[in-house]
This record gives C-alpha cells, structure tokens and sequence, in this order.
C-alpha cells in the first residue's frame, strides 16, 4: 500500500488539475493526437486523477489512488499489476512525485514492467526549480538531472524527447519521453484484464 496520504491535497471534491490538461502544451491536450499517432493496443494513465484523457487517447485506462468518478480502478501503483510488457504508453503526469527518492524508485521500477518492448513513459514532474513555487513541499520529491539519468539507466529507459519545461499559470513542471529498447508490437488485449488488484 501506498504510505503517504494524499488524501488532503488531491480530494475529488476540490481538485481540478483543469488548467494544466487545458495549458500544458508538452504534457496536456497535445498528447492525444501524439499517443494515437502510435495505434496504441494499451495506454496506462498512472495516476489519472480525473481521467481527461478517457475517450480521447485509444485505449487508455486511468487507475487513481483516490475516488475521482470517472477513474477506471481505484488503486495505488504499488498495489496494482498489470500485464508485463502489455502496454504501449504510460502516462506519468504528477503522479511519481511524492515520498522518499527510495519510494519514487520503486514506484517507477514497478510500471516499467508493464511496458512493452519499443513503448515509452511519458513523464511530468516537480524539478529542483520548483523549490520556492509548491505547497505541500513535505510530501513532493522534487526530482534531479541525476535522477532522470540514473532512474532511466537503472531500467534500461532511453530519453527520446526532452526534458521540456511546460509552463501553466502559476504552474511550472519538466516533462520528457523515455522509451524501452525494442520494437513496438501489436496485440490483442482487453485493457481491463491486464489489471489486477492486490487485496
């Protein structure tokens, strides 16, 4: 189970994250056409809030550690599985960003065995930047240089596009695209039964 309570700062009944999926131009609404671009079998929204994405990126499905109403499954990352090597793209916009630089780890090496041969995580964080614009700094890991290079050669991840800033109101945050060695191959799956729920 996830340790850290995030219940606070992301309630569903107070918690937008409108202005960044409108204003993001790396990591909101431009998105869709890119990830489509790549026919996607599966597209895994880490952490997907109130998954903007559904019905929009093909076959993407959104779990949340919190109850936002059009989230796919509830859970933590570290208390779901999905299929290895089942997906296309992760999307990973905010939501390995919190806890401890142990805890960050294992959650980014937890995804990464979802993801296919050839797929690629597409990544938004918090960066060293931000150290004077972000409230709840006790719970935010703010993510160095060294940590895109060492969590990236730690599992075999290649940066393919970035490090960009994305700029909102009053928001700043550092994106880029890893990618799996391999080449992209299609399957035929259902989305859904690739997750399982650890009870």
């Amino acid at each position: 189970m996830d340790p850290l309570d995030l219940s606070k700062k992301f309630n569903p009944d107070k918690w937008d994250g409108h202005l960044a999926f409108q204003h993001y131009t790396h990591s909101g609404m431009n998105l869709i056409k890119e990830v489509n671009a790549l026919d996607p079998d599966l597209v895994i929204d880490v952490g997907c809030g109130h998954n903007r994405f559904k019905g929009h990126i093909k076959n993407l499905i959104g779990f949340d550690p919190q109850p936002f109403p059009m989230i796919d499954l509830q859970s933590d990352i570290l208390s779901i599985n999905f299929r290895p090597e089942s997906a296309d793209v992760l999307l990973v916009l905010g939501s390995i960003q919190f806890g401890s630089r142990e805890f960050v780890k294992q959650n980014l090496d937890k995804i990464t065995t979802w993801l296919k041969p050839g797929g690629y995580i597409v990544m938004r964080t918090l960066h060293r930047f931000n150290i004077k614009d972000i409230p709840y700094s006790d719970i935010h890991y703010l993510w160095t240089d060294e940590d895109i290079k060492e969590f990236g050669r730690d599992n075999n991840l290649t940066m393919v596009k970035g490090p960009f800033v994305d700029q909102a109101p009053k928001s700043s945050r550092l994106v880029w695209w890893w990618q799996k060695p391999g080449e992209l191959k299609r399957y035929s799956i259902d989305t859904i039964s690739c997750a399982k729920l650890e009870r």
